[in-house]
């Protein structure tokens, strides 16, 4: 089992390739892995309540932990209310701790 953090700055209603970082993300945690995903810049659209975005929705569902950048969100005027409730929020910290731990770290 291998741990990963994915760093996903891209907003997938702009960027058809998150469509395929998302589905490697899914195969990744369902094949046992331990998976983060961070989400950063304008990744952070699909993780309110009113957006719709399948293959975001699906990681919902998995054994992923999701996070969202703080600063992101302030950005971008999202209120923590507004996030899906399994989303948690954080510091770009979580990057170096993941480094320093030896977590495989994906940049999208």
């Amino acid at each position: 089992m291998s741990e990963f953090l994915f760093i996903q700055s891209r907003d997938p209603f702009t960027d058809a390739l998150t469509k395929s970082q998302y589905e490697l993300i899914h195969h990744l945690a369902t094949a046992g892995n331990r998976v983060t995903v961070m989400l950063v810049q304008n990744g952070v659209m699909p993780a309110t309540k009113s957006s719709i975005f399948t293959p975001f929705t699906k990681l919902l569902h998995e054994n992923i932990t999701l996070v969202a950048d703080k600063f992101s969100l302030q950005q971008r005027e999202i209120d923590a209310e507004q996030l899906i409730p399994e989303i948690l929020t954080t510091d770009l910290d979580i990057v170096i701790k993941a480094l320093l731990s030896g977590q495989k770290v994906i940049w999208n």
